[in-house]
């Protein structure tokens, strides 16, 4: 169309981005586009491959492969004065050493597009203009190291406005601000969007405010982008539990309309305890995350039959699990098997983790077939034979016969959760 060529050119454009750390991946193929004057969000947890990605967009990261682009240029081929010309960055916690004042800390958003001399008229207004819209300009004379957090984010934030960027980059930049301060800095972010057309990405952990203030949401997990749209259809139960690996909901606020996640502790004070308990079959450091997440969901648990020393013996020990326990080195004797028999009689189910067998503690897997007969559900992880160390594929054999005689296979802790919740969280 005439006339359209700004809009025809994304803001910001990844295209089968991969990069990362020395060799080490982080992205992985991540393609996206975001509009001029768009309000996006990036969400995910820890580890997830935001930061690597705001990195890679302003050129600190070159991309492995693919190429990433703003307003059309390859960043990689922008020099760093016409990239401070397009891209405001605001970082989680602005550094500064050196005892400079809030005023010549907001000039140096300046002096990224121009070089350090000869400041001139235009650059000082500029300055003043970012200081006022922030609400830093009072504070023009104070040391910026003297400042409150709340006051040192939005001179970061003016810093990024001084250079009147086309886009602001935010990187957790409220995560630690007080609600007063960073609905503040949200409200400037906002006006800005809207009235400047200025285009924003922020990275963010609290999905509430990410699904309330941006057009879009962008969720990353393990380096890949599994989703983009808006809010209401990234902020689905299913997908947000899968990706944060724990129990979340989605409901709708009655008053704004915008998707709400609320997550395991907030249900859990709504609910009893759930009074059931459970017997797990692990070893090796297999059981350590499943003590961990069985002890929150409100269970009572078993182990066994462990070996002394082993990992997820040490694990039961400190966490009070009652635990059979064998002989280091051990292959399972008759009185330990016995003794987490008995164990297994008095629990309402029998869970199997990510646990190798071999021949010494294949016997093991005879405490989930004997539950299975009594009535009671199994969970076992899937993959055994992926595990099984018999020298005649014994383990596999047993996992085949369980799974015939109705025990249920889960690939991860999530899906455990949600099986477990639907056959014994009632």
């Amino acid at each position: 169309m005439p006339g359209s060529t700004d809009k025809q050119k994304p803001a910001l454009a990844f295209r089968g981005v991969s990069a990362g750390y020395k060799g080490r991946p982080v992205l992985q193929e991540v393609d996206f586009s975001i509009a001029e004057g768009e309000f996006v969000s990036v969400i995910g947890p820890n580890g997830s491959g935001k930061s690597t990605m705001l990195k890679t967009a302003t050129g600190l990261i070159k991309p492995a492969q693919g190429r990433v682009e703003l307003f059309g240029r390859e960043v990689s081929s922008l020099k760093a004065r016409d990239r401070a010309s397009l891209i405001g960055v605001v970082p989680q916690k602005l550094e500064s050493p050196m005892a400079f004042t809030v005023a010549e800390i907001v000039m140096l958003g300046r002096s990224s597009r121009g070089g350090w001399g000869g400041a001139d008229s235009k650059d000082y207004d500029s300055a003043e203009r970012a200081m006022i819209y922030t609400n830093v300009f009072d504070l023009k004379d104070r040391l910026f190291n003297e400042l409150s957090a709340g006051e040192q984010q939005r001179t970061a934030l003016a810093m990024a406005l001084a250079q009147e960027p086309r886009i602001i980059m935010l990187d957790e930049s409220i995560a630690h601000l007080d609600i007063n301060h960073s609905q503040e800095v949200l409200r400037i972010l906002m006006n800005i969007n809207r009235e400047q057309k200025i285009t924003v990405l922020l990275v963010s952990h609290d999905l509430n405010l990410a699904a309330q203030i941006a057009d879009r949401l962008m969720l990353m997990d393990r380096g890949q982008l599994v989703c983009k749209g808006s809010p209401g259809e990234v902020m689905q139960e299913e997908l947000l539990s899968r990706v944060y690996d724990c129990d979340l909901h989605v409901r709708r606020d009655p008053y704004s309309g915008n998707p709400v996640v609320s997550g395991a502790l907030d249900m859990a004070l709504r609910r009893t305890s759930v009074h059931k308990r459970l017997h797990v079959i692990s070893g090796g450091g297999s059981g350590i995350e499943l003590f961990r997440r069985l002890l929150i969901e409100g269970f009572d648990l078993s182990a066994g039959v462990l070996n002394r020393l082993d990992s997820d013996a040490e694990a039961a020990r400190a966490l009070d699990i009652a635990c059979v326990l064998e002989q280091p080195f051990s292959a399972v004797g008759r009185q330990a098997f016995e003794e987490a028999r008995s164990m297994v009689e008095r629990a309402d189910g029998v869970i199997v983790g990510l646990v190798p067998i071999g021949s010494g503690n294949l016997i093991n897997l005879q405490l989930a077939s004997d539950a299975l007969k009594a009535g009671k559900p199994v969970w076992m992880a899937a993959g055994i034979a992926d595990r099984d160390y018999t020298t005649d594929g014994a383990a596999g054999a047993m996992a085949l016969q369980l799974r015939s005689a109705g025990a249920k296979e889960w690939s991860g802790i999530h899906e455990l959760m949600a099986l477990l919740k639907q056959d014994v969280s009632k």
